[in-house]
This record gives structure tokens, sequence and C-alpha cells, in this order.
């Protein structure tokens, strides 16, 4: 069965999708702006995969299509909102937004979010602001899945993390959980009865494992590099949870998206924006990180290697395939359809 549809087409279908179930135009246009950009990024488990489970969250109650971001607090370069368990990729725009206004007026803008719900992919927000010609930064902190140095169980979330810096029509970004690795892997490793590598997972008793047949029952996600990835998912909790005063993973704040659906979601979001021109300049910041980025790309290659990529360079190369008509996984175009039957909205893909 044929995947592919027309951009245009995906963005209008799943904003449909979203005003039917009580959103307004504008905020299903964002909705469906973000997801569908995810999509062609490649990072389809972040994408409108994920849609049919935010409608089925709302009717169950753990989400509020109609909630509008509120601010709470703020100043020149800084922002509190409270989403008001809305969709986290309404808030996460709207905030991103924000930070990108403040920062052209003071250089550097901070707008932290509370009482949100899972935003998609971080790199989304990140690029919102390179697309404007400042370097952004993008957080969320996430319900507990992953261990950490020294105990059993799952103790903090993997709390995400983006950064994007312009670079001509492109950027250089990199979205990045702190987890060695994505649960879905151990999920798809247990179905497939394969062994995966010891620093994947941790068993019931917080030791390393080759077995994922008791995940995720048991055990919990490793986090990179150990006490790397432990202590930046810890900053990243600082900068989100504690800092807007909003729900905190390691203390039982916040609940899963998924496999919680009557129950906000509670999770926060920060978002920082920096305006380079205020610093060195734009022209002088994009001829330096033009430098930097053909310095990597010809630096001496490895055996049996020809090519350096950049940070986000994989993903904006998917992007400008899908310029046009978009081919999407048997798993994100099955859960379109099944949306389509749902909801009785049409959903056109190719011949």
């Amino acid at each position: 069965m044929a995947n592919k549809i027309k951009v245009e087409s995906f963005k209008q279908f799943c904003a449909a999708c979203c005003e039917k179930e009580g959103m307004s135009k504008d905020n299903a246009a964002i909705t469906a702006e973000v997801l569908c950009e995810t999509d062609l990024f490649g990072t389809n488990s972040h994408g409108t995969k994920n849609l049919y489970g935010y409608i089925k969250k709302q009717r169950a109650g753990g989400m509020d299509f109609k909630a509008e971001p509120e601010i709470i607090r703020e100043g020149a370069s800084f922002a509190l909102l409270d989403a008001h368990a809305g969709m986290g990729m309404v808030a996460g725009y709207k905030a991103m937004a924000l930070a990108i206004s403040k920062a052209k007026e003071t250089g550097v803008a901070l707008v932290t979010v509370k009482n949100s719900t899972h935003f998609g992919a971080a790199g989304y927000y990140a690029n919102m602001a390179a697309s404007a010609g400042m370097f952004g930064l993008a957080l969320s902190n996430v319900d507990p899945n992953m261990t950490v140095p020294g105990a059993r169980g799952m103790i903090l979330g993997n709390n995400p993390m983006s950064y994007s810096s312009p670079l001509g029509n492109e950027s250089i970004f990199l979205d990045i959980a702190m987890s060695n690795v994505a649960s879905l892997k151990v999920v798809q490793a247990r179905k497939d009865g394969v062994k995966i590598p010891d620093t994947w997972i941790v068993d019931k008793d917080g030791v390393p494992t080759t077995d994922p047949s008791h995940y995720p029952e048991e055990g919990a996600m490793q986090p990179f590099g150990a006490h790397k990835g432990y202590g930046l998912a810890v900053m990243t909790e600082l900068l989100t949870g504690v800092l807007s005063g909003g729900a905190i993973g390691s203390t039982g704040e916040i609940k899963s998206w998924c496999f919680d659906p009557e129950t906000p979601n509670n999770v926060c979001h920060t978002f920082i924006a920096v305006d380079v021109d205020k610093f060195c300049g734009a022209d002088t910041y994009l001829s330096r990180s033009k430098a930097l980025a053909d310095a990597l790309r010809n630096a001496p290659k490895a055996k049996g290697h020809d090519r350096i990529y950049m940070p986000g360079e994989i993903e904006w190369e998917k992007h400008k395939k899908w310029n046009d008509v978009v081919e999407l996984p048997d798993a994100v175009a099955d859960s379109l359809r099944e949306m389509s039957s749902d909801l009785g909205i049409a959903l056109n893909f190719e011949n």
C-alpha cells in the first residue's frame, strides 16, 4: 500500500483532525506544522504517528485541546507560561516564538513552561530560533524511564534537549535524549527475540543486561556516558521542572503521556533564544559557523569513510527529499489511516 502524500495535504489532514476534536484553527495549524515537519526530518517516532494518541488522551481527560498557554510572570528577557494541560506543540511553539521576540530586544531570552504535555521533537523549536537567525535551545523533562549510576529502577526521565544554530538556509542542530538508546529499540529487540548491548538497559537489580525480555515491566534505560548523561538530565530537570515551579519527574509528579491517558502529563519545557547579531554580528557569526563546518567536513577521514556529517545534516537531506511529497513509514501511515477512519476525515495518499 502506497504511503506517499503531498506535504500540503498531509498538514491539512492533521490540522483538520485537531479542529474536529475541538482545537482552534490557529492552534490546529501549529500542531500540524510541528508534527508534519518532524516527519519530514525523518524523526517519525515523534511526529504524526503520535497524533491519534494525543486525541485519545484528550478524549480520556488527560489533555485539553481548547487550552491556551497563559503568561504567569514576565520580564524583558524572560517569561513563565502555564500550558493548562493543552497540546504540547502549541505551548512549545508559542513559548519559543515569545523567546525569539524578546531576544530581538534584549539579546538573550528564556521562556519556561509548566503543566504541559508531550511536545514532540525538541529539534523543531530549536530550529525556530535558527530560522530567525538566532541560536536556539529547547529542553523538556519527562516521566521517569531511566536509571542513574548506583540506582535501580526508573529514577529520572531521559529528558531531551536540542540546540540549533543558523547556517544559511539550513542549521547545525542536535536533538537527543539522555538515555543511551531509544526505549522503542529495546521493545523491538524483545519482539524479535534478540539480545541487546549491555549498555542499553539495566535489569530489576540495576545491573546491565543483554536480555530485553522483561523490559519495560522491569529494569530501566541507562544514561549515555554514565554520569555524563545523568548530569545533563539533571540539568534539564533544573531548567524545566524546578525553574518553572512545575512538576519534577523524580518526585512522581509527571505521568506518561501515552500509558496514563486519563492523567495530565505535567511535563515542563524551557526555550532559550540568543540573538547572535547583538554579539559578533550576524554576518560574522554565519561566516565563522561556515568556517567551523568546513573544517569539520574536510577533516581527515577514517578508513572506510568518505564523508563527515555536521550535526543535523542527515536530517536536512531527508527534509529536502520530501519537499513536495513525503513517503511515510508503515507504522505512521497505519496510525493516520486509523485516525482518518475514526474521525471521518479523508486522508489523501497518492496512488
